[in-house]
């Protein structure tokens, strides 16, 4: 049956991909069968529509495979959730592939760079335009990292290969057990993943069935979690064609739901709503109760299947003692566009959260009495409301979040950094804001708006692992900010006027003891993002660091390795491009892809370089002053000037200072920084 399947998968490849994979650079052009390249990257762009939802063309611009790939074949991103899907695709014509020891090794290195030092410009100009959700993503407290391996063929990973795919399981879980899994996707689940398009045909036993038969038949009972749980397994995504979801990604897990439904599944019932299934017809298959769904979709309660699931994948037996309610509408005999309306209305009904119990509390009132007339200003307790002008106010959540900041435990801080529906829990909410006054809550907002206002305009001057904890720990930095201006709460006009134009330095200090901090407590490699998903790892920084600013310590100076002005200096100094030329280190003709050193560079091109891959790339030139035949233009410049250009084309400001030669890259080989600090140890 393998030649069989194989040509199946074949079939389906070259249906659903064609015109879509991106064959235009250099390895595709330079490999040995075109055509098997092809097939690799259909299939992992295939494994990206199994593992998500998206639709083939998306799944295509996921793919990153080629030069500069660091071992990984595809990247799909869902901010919502949030979830990251790394993919690695091994395709045999014969469905035999398999994966070895050296593909484990450069799979890990790609692991590493992406996950833990977020250097996303080692990577193909392929990555760019995922890079900003990529990072969105990561520094999200909750995110999930699936890692696949999509081999079409059906042998199992060899002993020595399980062992290390446990070993890379437990590095990444260190901090959070449930941050990254590893997937196998063998033939057999290519062959599924290909008959896709046929129809969902659901099979369920519903205790204490009920019929609602005007003004159209339904049904309505209690169904076993272990049924639902077999319904993903079988058709993944498939279950929720109907429903109202992110182009791209499944529903996020709600950690709740999976916790009551591994420790007490007999009390599930009590505590979750159910799921509403639409279907062609309902057939009886036996006694009254057991039914079969033709067609069917998963229209709301989409959340919880996703928890079922997470939790089948923990404790499979304690699904059988979990029940929820269940709700199947069958659309045989309703007017049309009824389906539509039952979606949109059961996914678009305003959930009550517990912040909107807050803003019934009496300190609540009293805060929005006390800004409205000692000070003049507006507080909004109610979510949708909206404030007009920031400068004229806050809302509830934005002040309960500074309040976390301004508190001197660390632990209150944490919270709000790694889900901020705690600062509504009893424990912390009452913490925060009992006994405050307008004036000091509207003075910390104030404050806590500064240290925010100092990180982000000052993004372009940091890099590596200080850009990403600048973008992830804002409330961390803020935290120490708060801890380095004592009686902050108490000073007269004039001195709360100086303090907030001392702000930005204050903050500038916090983040160097800040970064200091996590490279002498935690490590020098350490995940920057596990910070924030460890309460205890998360502590010992923000203490450590605490301690320094009471003990008055001098301030730490920021790595160079950490400065974007150090590296444009040294990549001033290096002369790259003469060194080069006299070198003759690279072949006239050699093609260049441009790519991004920092975010905001980033955020700036990416899109617009993704756009039109010729912006991207160049040749190499025997021109001494300008080396770079830009494929746009078919225009020669040198390397800073063609990035300068691409700043204007692209209607973006520029940097004040930039070396276009960290930008420029031979793939394989790096960047011309890089290749003439090669040259140079070569001579000597």
């Amino acid at each position: 049956m393998r030649d069989l399947y194989i040509k199946q998968v074949e079939a389906q490849l070259r249906e659903r991909f064609a015109g879509l994979i991106d064959m235009s650079d250099p390895a595709a052009q330079r490999a040995a069968d075109p055509d098997s390249t092809w097939l690799s990257r259909a299939l992992a762009a295939l494994t990206v529509v199994d593992a998500t939802g998206c639709d083939p063309e998306l799944a295509a611009r996921c793919v990153i495979d080629g030069f500069d790939d660091e071992g990984i074949d595809a990247i799909a991103v869902d901010t919502e959730s949030p979830h990251v899907w790394i993919v690695q695709a091994k395709y045999s014509s014969a469905g035999t592939a398999g994966f070895d020891q050296q593909a484990m090794f450069s799979l890990k290195a790609g692991l590493d760079l992406l996950v833990k030092h977020g250097e996303y410009h080692r990577f193909n100009n392929r990555l760019q335009p995922l890079v900003d959700d990529l990072a969105t993503a990561l520094a999200n407290p909750g995110v999930r990292l699936t890692v696949i391996l999509a081999l079409a063929g059906e042998e199992d990973l060899s002993p020595n290969l399980q062992l290390r795919c446990a070993d890379l399981t437990r590095e990444y879980n260190e901090i959070n057990h449930d941050f990254m899994k590893i997937e196998v996707m063998r033939l057999r689940d290519f062959v599924r993943a290909v008959r896709s398009d046929t129809r969902v045909e659901l099979e369920a036993r519903i205790e204490d069935l009920k019929v609602h038969r005007e003004p159209f038949p339904a049904y309505h009972g209690t169904i076993t979690a272990d049924q639902i749980a077999a319904w993903h397994v079988h058709y993944r995504h498939r279950l929720f064609k109907r429903n109202i979801r992110h182009p791209l990604g499944l529903t996020p897990v709600n950690s709740e739901i999976v916790e009551c439904l591994v420790k007490t599944p007999e009390l599930f019932w009590y505590f979750h709503n159910g799921i509403t299934v639409l279907c062609d017809a309902v057939p009886m298959l036996g006694p009254l109760g057991d039914l079969r769904l033709d067609d069917a979709s998963v229209v709301n309660g989409a959340q919880t299947v996703a928890s079922i699931q997470e939790a089948h994948s923990r404790a499979p037996e304690a699904l059988k003692k979990a029940s929820l309610g269940i709700r199947i509408i069958p659309l045989q005999g309703t007017p049309k566009g009824f389906d539509s309306r039952v979606t949109i209305a059961t996914n678009t009904q305003n959930g009550v959260i517990q912040q909107d119990f807050r803003a019934l509390d009496r300190i609540q009132e009293r805060l929005r009495y006390g800004f409205q007339i000692s000070l003049d200003k507006q507080y909004v307790i109610k979510r949708g409301e909206k404030l007009r002008d920031s400068r004229e106010g806050c809302d509830m959540a934005e002040a309960a979040m500074a309040l976390a900041c301004a508190h001197p435990d660390s632990r209150i801080s944490y919270r709000a950094t790694s889900d901020s529906r705690r600062l509504w829990d009893n424990d912390t909410y009452f913490e925060i804001f009992k006994g405050r006054e307008a004036k000091t809550v509207w003075r910390c907002v104030q404050l806590h708006r500064g240290v925010e206002d100092k990180l982000r305009e000052s993004r372009e001057e940091r890099e590596g692992r200080a850009e990403q904890l600048a973008d992830q720990g804002a409330h961390l930095i803020a935290h120490l900010v708060f801890q380095s201006l004592p009686g902050w709460q108490k000073v007269d006009e004039e001195q709360w006027t100086r303090l907030g134009e001392s702000v930005g330095q204050v903050t500038a200090d916090a983040f160097r003891r800040a970064i200091y901090t996590v490279d002498t407590e935690v490590g020098p490699s350490s995940h920057i993002s596990s910070l924030f998903r460890s309460s205890e790892r998360y502590g010992t920084v923000a203490r450590a660091a605490a301690e320094a600013i009471r003990a008055g310590r001098p301030v730490p100076e920021l790595a160079e390795s950490y400065q974007v002005s150090e590296s444009e200096g040294r990549a001033r100094k290096a002369r790259a491009v003469s060194v080069i030329a006299e070198a003759e280190a690279i072949e006239e003709g050699t093609t260049l892809e441009f790519r991004p050193v920092t975010g905001p560079e980033r955020s700036a091109l990416a899109a617009w370089v993704a756009a039109d891959p010729r912006r991207g790339r160049a040749t190499w030139a025997r021109n001494k002053s300008k080396p770079l035949l830009w494929e746009l233009d078919g225009l020669l410049y040198s390397p800073t000037a063609l990035v300068m250009e691409i700043f204007r084309r692209a209607n973006k400001k520029a940097p004040k200072a930039v070396q276009g030669t960290r930008r420029w890259f031979v793939p394989e080989r790096g960047s011309l920084v890089e290749i003439a600090d090669q040259a140079r140890a070569q001579a000597e």
